[in-house]
């Protein structure tokens, strides 16, 4: 019953300190596994290089060959804030990270694009594209159709289907929702730590509060579940906010952000490198 929750505690420390940079990006590309012809990648680089001409959205496609015991929501989150894709004031970048040898895949997504690409777009992109191309080897085929599936969701032009069904709670025991939960909230205070909206943590103590309420189905549980959760929503938001802001000025951040030292963005060879962008924890994971 407990196993679960013992695991979850005993890679604690993996989870907080298994991130290892891959190294500096040399275009909106970077095979660091190797998996890319030359021509494969010039490719793609030409495509990626006048998205961001056209757009000034930033997607950068980078391959690793192992994740190294991290997770790929945390690597993707890390190399993100690393790395600043997107430009500065508009956090408008994409991350297509691939990770060969753990067979793992995340679409991560800046702050500003979270509306034009959508987690379910993210992840029909990854189940739908990626993962069938992939189970065949063909990576040049599926990076080459995801990214134009994702320049198209960011212009409006790749719908996804109406008829997803959503994953409720009903059904999970208490060590699957402390698990999974334990992700959630590490999301959240990410994207509260960047916020610039004081009463933004508020709000989701406020909307934690109504679902308990509905799922509870008590009148004054609910009640108490809003009293209790906006201004516990308040005082989260003020303290990952002030701790972000600190990391802004001494250039070390929090570990729930990607602890160590971030340069905003990095330059190599002909590559300009990029505008220092943020994510906010939007995108979707996938395996193949």
């Amino acid at each position: 019953m407990l196993k679960r929750i013992v695991l979850l505690l005993l890679f604690f420390p993996v989870l907080l300190f298994a991130y290892a940079s891959p190294g500096k990006p040399a275009g909106f590309v970077n095979d660091f596994a190797s998996v890319l012809s030359g021509q494969d990648k010039t490719d793609i680089e030409a495509k990626l290089s006048q998205f961001e001409k056209d757009s000034s959205n930033e997607l950068s496609v980078v391959i690793i060959k192992s994740l190294n015991g991290d997770t790929i929501e945390n690597y993707a989150v890390n190399l993100f804030s690393e790395w600043g894709i997107g430009k500065e004031g508009k956090d408008n970048g994409i991350l297509l990270l691939i990770a060969i040898d753990d067979r793992k895949m995340r679409i991560e997504v800046g702050y500003g694009l979270e509306g034009a690409l959508t987690d379910i777009q993210s992840d029909l992109i990854i189940n739908n594209t990626l993962k069938p191309a992939f189970q065949q080897a063909d990576f040049y085929g599926g990076i080459n159709r995801a990214t134009a599936d994702i320049i198209s969701a960011t212009k409006g032009e790749y719908a996804a289907p109406t008829d997803i069904g959503t994953r409720a709670l009903y059904g999970m025991d208490l060590p699957n929702i402390l698990f999974y939960g334990f992700f959630i909230v590490i999301w959240l205070t990410s994207i509260l730590a960047r916020s610039k909206s004081w009463w933004a943590g508020g709000v989701i103590g406020g909307l934690i509060g109504v679902v308990a309420s509905l799922l509870l189905g008590f009148f004054y549980t609910g009640l108490i579940s809003l009293i209790l959760f906006i201004p516990f929503g308040l005082l989260l938001d003020f303290l990952v906010s002030r701790a972000y802001q600190k990391g802004v000025a001494t250039g070390y951040y929090p570990w729930w952000i990607g602890g160590g030292p971030h340069d905003g963005g990095w330059g190599g060879g002909g590559f300009g490198g990029f505008g220092g962008g943020h994510s906010g924890g939007g995108g979707s994971s996938g395996d193949w």
